[in-house]
C-alpha cells in the first residue's frame, strides 16, 4: 500500500477516520474530506502521529449533503492529484425528520447516495489512471428488506427516518451492483461494505429523544469504531479481493444481499434517475 493514495470521504470521525488511521499506517497517501476545518486539523495531527514521515495527508472541506460542493471539490482533487488509487465513499447520516436541501433533495437520499454517485462519477478517471483500482461504498445491513420506492425518493408521500434511511443504503447496494457491470472493462473494482452496529457519532444530528436512543442502544450492542472499520480497509487493501467486484461485503466476507439489489431493470432505473439529478453538476 505504500505511495498508494486513498480518498476517504466522512473522515472525521468513526470508521472513516479509524480507516484513515490505519491505511496510513501502511504508507497510504491520504485525500480526507469533511465539513469541519477544526475537526480536520485535529484528524490530520492525530494521523501525522502514527504515519510514516513520507505519508502525504490532504484535508479538504466540503459539504457532500450539496451536489456543487461534491462536485467543487472532485473539480479540485481531479487538477491536483494525477490518480486515485483508492476511493472510500464512506460518509452517511440518519435524519429522524425530513428535510429538502437547497438543491431540492431529501438530505439523506443526498448524502447518502447522490454523494455517492456524483463523486464516483467525477473521480472515475482518476481511479482508470491507477494500477490498483479500488471503489469502496460503506452500505449497510440496514439495505435488507425494504424496497426501493421510485415513487418517493424525496419523501413527499410519507417520511420516516430509519426507514428512509434504509432505502439510501439499499441505493448504496444497487448502485455498487450497476457500477460494477459498467466498469468492469476498465479493471476497476467495486464493491459495496455492512461495517456492522458501530459506536459512533452516527446520528447525533437528531432531536433529544432520537440521540439518547441511539447512544444507549451503542453502549448495548455496538462494537467500537477499529472493529467498524476492518472490512472497509480490508477492501482498500487486501490482495484476497483484488478480483472481485459487485460485491456485499460483512466481516471481511462476500455476504448475499438483499434480493432487492439483484433487480437488474431496478439498478439501471436508480442509475439512470442518478445521473439526471446529477447532470447539472457534471
Amino acid at each position: 500500500m505504500r505511495g498508494l493514495t486513498c480518498l476517504i470521504t466522512g473522515a472525521t470521525d468513526g470508521i472513516g477516520k479509524e480507516a484513515a488511521i490505519e491505511l496510513a499506517k501502511k504508507g497510504c497517501n491520504l485525500i480526507l474530506i469533511g465539513r469541519s476545518k477544526t475537526k480536520g486539523k485535529k484528524v490530520v495531527e492525530q494521523i501525522r502521529k502514527v504515519a510514516d514521515s513520507n505519508v502525504d495527508i490532504d484535508y479538504l472541506i466540503a459539504d457532500l449533503m450539496l451536489m456543487k460542493e461534491v462536485s467543487r471539490v472532485a473539480d479540485e482533487i481531479s487538477k491536483k492529484y494525477p490518480r486515485i488509487d483508492v476511493l472510500l465513499n464512506n460518509v452517511g447520516a440518519y435524519f429522524t425528520s425530513r428535510e429538502v436541501t437547497e438543491e431540492g433533495f431529501e438530505r439523506t437520499f443526498a448524502l447518502n447516495h447522490l454523494g455517492y454517485f456524483l463523486m464516483t462519477k467525477k473521480l472515475l478517471p482518476l481511479v482508470e489512471k491507477s494500477n490498483y483500482k479500488r471503489i469502496v461504498n460503506v452500505s449497510s445491513s440496514a439495505h435488507y428488506g425494504i424496497d426501493f420506492e421510485f415513487d418517493n425518493i424525496n419523501g413527499e408521500k410519507k417520511y420516516a427516518g430509519f426507514e428512509t434511511y434504509k432505502k439510501s443504503k439499499l441505493a448504496n447496494v444497487m448502485f455498487t451492483y450497476e457500477l460494477a457491470k459498467r466498469i468492469e472493462a476498465t479493471g476497476i473494482t467495486a464493491n459495496c461494505l455492512h461495517p456492522g452496529f458501530v459506536s459512533t457519532n452516527f446520528g447525533k444530528n437528531n432531536n433529544f429523544f432520537w440521540r439518547n436512543a441511539i447512544r444507549l442502544a451503542m453502549m448495548l450492542t455496538a462494537i467500537n469504531v477499529k472493529d467498524g472499520a476492518k472490512t472497509s480497509i480490508h477492501l482498500a487493501c487486501s490482495d484476497e479481493v483484488k478480483n472481485i467486484t459487485g460485491k456485499f461485503f460483512a466481516n471481511s466476507q462476500v455476504k448475499k444481499g438483499s434480493s432487492k439489489a439483484k433487480n437488474d431493470e431496478h439498478n439501471v432505473k436508480l442509475w439512470e434517475l442518478s445521473e439526471d439529478f446529477v447532470k447539472p453538476f457534471l
